[in-house]
């Protein structure tokens, strides 16, 4: 049987966690008062092979990136596409660098709520759409009330950007050591009601993300400390190997079942068949995000939207890099 494994600082309460600093601000905006701001963000549903995107059209970024390298500027200078809710619900969070940086919600009849957190390392919307866990960038985990905005503590971290929601409504989080130990990470899963987290692997090295899977295992990313970047799948308290991806790979993304990882070196996407241990170099591109039954994948090139099947021809292509699968089985559009 295995030992489950208390993390304490999750575990404290929401007084004991909670900053010296003010909560962030909420603001809540009709889709008229949205539009006359000129904060509105318009969404265009896409049906296309494996599933649904949503391409959202946002705003003039507040940022200036003349600075920034091209491959940057869709990382960072632009909002980004976070999750989308069975409520029609979608999250954005403000371009890096933003001055009135946070995140914004935006509801299928064009009102919005604009939750003022400083930086936004990554978020997701709960099961059921009515609020979103968020972390900001210094690493401290927030429940953010979907219709309000308002947002409340509940853990302090340091949690990295990888943020995910498993079927049963726990959270799989990504816990640094600290701030200036960010290397030293491990797997948690928090409950949300209660903020106890539980230790679901601890890899020896740096821990890039963790997913669950279709089979409800748990698809942990990791580089290891001395060797390359591996991706286990972890089920029951046992952890295996599921592949061995190439000692530069980021930003990976794995297909529902596990059978497809997608992931980036050196501005270039490949596609690792597991059961068949190929790996297929896809193109030039970012940011890799495959469909949920792997027929097909989401790539960044040079500011725009790609949308590639396995083999990598080209099914679609759109003129911005905020486009995304969508959970909100065709609610998301105004």
């Amino acid at each position: 049987m295995p030992i489950l494994i208390i993390i304490t600082v999750a575990s404290l309460s929401g007084a004991q966690i909670a900053s010296a600093d003010p909560p962030p601000t909420a603001t809540v905006k009709t889709a008229d008062q949205a539009r006359a701001s000129g904060s509105a963000v318009g969404v265009v549903r896409h049906v296309e092979q494996g599933g649904e995107l949503l391409e959202l059209q946002l705003p003039a970024t507040r940022i200036d990136s003349s600075a920034l390298p091209a491959s940057e500027r869709a990382r960072r200078a632009y909002g980004r596409f976070l999750d989308s809710a069975p409520t029609g619900a979608l999250v954005v969070a403000d371009g890096v660098g933003d001055p009135e940086g946070g995140l914004v919600i935006g509801f299928p009849d064009g009102s919005q709520v604009h939750t003022g957190l400083a930086g936004v390392a990554g978020a997701a919307f709960a099961p059921d759409g009515s609020w979103l866990a968020a972390v900001d960038a210094s690493g401290r985990l927030w429940r953010i009330e979907a219709r309000t905005g308002v947002a409340s503590s509940l853990a302090a971290g340091p949690y990295t950007g990888s943020v995910r929601f498993t079927r049963s409504g726990q959270l799989l989080l990504v816990e640094a050591a600290s701030l200036e130990k960010p290397f030293a990470s491990t797997v948690v899963r928090l409950a949300p009601d209660t903020r106890r987290a539980v230790l679901v692997d601890s890899e020896d090295g740096f821990v890039f993300s963790a997913a669950e899977l279709a089979d409800a295992s748990i698809a942990v990313t990791t580089h290891v400390f001395g060797g390359g970047v591996e991706v286990h799948r972890v089920k029951d308290g046992a952890s295996g190997r599921l592949a061995s991806l190439d000692p530069s790979a980021i930003d990976a993304s794995l297909a529902d079942d596990g059978t497809r990882i997608a992931y980036t070196v050196e501005g270039e996407v490949y596609l690792h068949d597991v059961p068949h241990g190929t790996v297929q170099r896809i193109g030039p591109g970012e940011l890799p995000r495959l469909a949920r039954d792997g027929s097909s994948l989401l790539v960044l090139r040079d500011g725009q939207t790609l949308l590639l099947a396995s083999d990598g021809t080209e099914l679609d292509r759109f003129g911005t890099a905020t486009v995304g699968w969508a959970n909100c089985a065709g609610r998301c559009q105004p």
